[in-house]
């Protein structure tokens, strides 16, 4: 992430907090896409609270 020897500007941390934002939200909507073709192909249906276990499982592992 980034040189924890120097401090950072406000405009370093800016950008890359919007590239952790960026990337959080590939996460998401890659997961959506996941749900949904679940769903559509396979009939398995997740609900919102199921999502939020498996997204604090997944988290928990990395």
């Amino acid at each position: 992430m980034s040189d924890s020897s120097s401090p950072q500007t406000p405009e370093q941390r800016i950008k890359e907090l919007e590239q952790q934002l960026e990337e959080t939200q590939m996460k998401a909507d890659f997961f959506e896409a996941v749900v949904k073709v679940m769903d559509r192909d396979f009939g398995v249906r997740i609900s919102k609270k199921r999502k939020a276990e498996l997204l604090k499982k997944k988290r928990s592992k990395s």
